[in-house]
């Protein structure tokens, strides 16, 4: 039996759109580019993902990548919580599933910085009855330990649990380490996959599903 739903954040939960994000700003083509390979391509970003950078070296890193373009990435980067913005359908969806008496859970590579500046744009979270971020538990996506992180900490079995993420990579990890994957390519696509899963795994506890 189903009983515990994993969500990513980003594209899945909350929209994550550096492009659609400078665009709004107004950057020029050469701009984006600028800030894409300085800020959001960067590797640094990766180590904050995980964890063990503060903030100002994490900006410091980012200017140094283009030190003649310092005012541009500062300026990009201290507006990087507008990448992120609520889904229209985020609530309805784990209000929904919390109602049906699934347990919820998030599991999510997200750096601390933009995730204290983008908190307030996650009402789901009192929902969850576990979080796990990347940078909280210095572990990362597509990596096993992460996934086995969240299965010993919330005490839930990977057989019982179905995963969503926008990422094929994610979805393979997690169906290798035993939990049922649903790569996410959209809402309705989700819930249909999600449904179809329920169906067929309550049909026969035997039945190992694996939505594409």
């Amino acid at each position: 039996m189903i009983k515990n739903i994993i969500f990513d954040v980003g594209n899945v939960l909350v929209a994550y759109d550096p492009v659609g994000y400078m665009e709004k700003r107004g950057y020029t083509s050469k701009e984006q580019e600028i800030i894409m390979g300085a800020v959001f391509q960067n590797p640094l970003w990766l180590v904050a993902d995980r964890g063990p950078i503060e903030t100002k070296d994490l900006i410091e890193g980012f200017v140094a990548n283009a030190p003649e373009h310092e005012a541009l990435i500062r300026d990009a980067y201290g507006h990087a919580e507008e990448t992120v913005w609520e889904m229209p359908y985020t609530m309805e969806w784990v209000k929904g599933l919390k109602e049906r008496g699934f347990r919820l859970y998030v599991l999510s590579n997200y750096g601390k910085d933009l995730l204290e500046r983008t908190k307030d744009k996650m009402p789901f979270l009192p929902y969850m009855d576990g979080v796990v971020f990347s940078n909280e538990c210095h572990l990362m996506k597509p990596e096993r330990e992460i996934f086995q992180y969240l299965c010993d900490t919330c005490s839930i079995l990977p057989s019982e649990s179905v995963f969503f993420d926008d990422h094929l990579e994610n979805i393979e990890a997690a169906r290798n380490y035993g939990i049922h994957g649903i790569h996410f390519t959209g809402y309705e696509d989700a819930k249909e996959k999600l449904e179809k899963l329920l169906e067929l795994y309550h049909e026969d506890n035997r039945m190992v599903y694996c939505a594409e």
